[in-house]
């Protein structure tokens, strides 16, 4: 079982002006201790990728938080990034696994069942998310991070997706980490005043050292 801090991940927005985006995912990374930023775009242009990776990368990695690629395992060498987040299938995970592993990466999930979540962690995975990433996010729901947590030792990335209610359940559910999107970038206040709220709910969160 888990016994550790949660930790938060960062989901981009899936449309986004990268120069205008750059300094909110800046704040965001100094109002609390990120593990991952996960950059997920609604588009298959690889040069919108390109871009967008380039502008985001030294801000995670200034803040110490590696940068992931959204099912894009293709350009993950080429922008010089930290892996891959799978959407797909197992085979598609065991594809990104071979080509970037050991040295890069490679999560895998939109889990929002127990069978869907097994398939994907027999694949071996840094991490298996539960919920789902998408035009509308879905949340996880705690019982399957319990049940995720009671048998398995590959962590688990579970996602807040409807209100704050969530993240407090899924850090009592005991999730190693809790992904958000919408409830930081669509903060009326401001992606600072989003975290600050994250970190009254999950114990031992902290403020970024970067």
């Amino acid at each position: 079982m888990n016994d550790a801090a949660t930790r938060l991940v960062l989901v981009t927005p899936r449309q986004f002006d990268p120069q205008t985006f750059a300094p909110r995912l800046a704040a965001a990374l100094k109002s609390a201790d990120v593990a991952a930023v996960i950059l997920d775009l609604d588009t298959e242009d690889t040069q919108a990728w390109r871009t967008a990776a380039e502008v985001l990368r030294p801000l995670a990695h200034e803040a110490g938080a590696p940068l992931l690629l959204r099912s894009r395992a293709d350009l993950v060498r080429e922008l010089g990034v930290d892996g891959v987040h799978v959407s797909g299938d197992a085979k598609a995970v065991a594809a990104a696994g071979k080509a970037l592993k050991p040295d890069l990466i490679v999560g895998a999930g939109d889990c929002t069942m127990r069978h869907a979540a097994m398939t994907i962690g027999e694949t071996s995975p840094d991490y298996v998310f539960l919920g789902r990433l998408g035009p509308e996010d879905v949340g996880a729901a705690p019982s399957l991070v319990e049940w995720w947590i009671e048998l398995f030792e590959v962590p688990c990335v579970a996602m807040a997706a409807e209100d704050w209610g969530d993240v407090d359940r899924l850090v009592r559910a005991k999730a190693d980490f809790i992904a958000l999107r919408d409830l930081v970038w669509a903060d009326a206040k401001g992606p600072e005043a989003a975290l600050e709220r994250a970190r009254a709910l999950m114990p031992g969160q902290r403020v970024s050292a970067a």
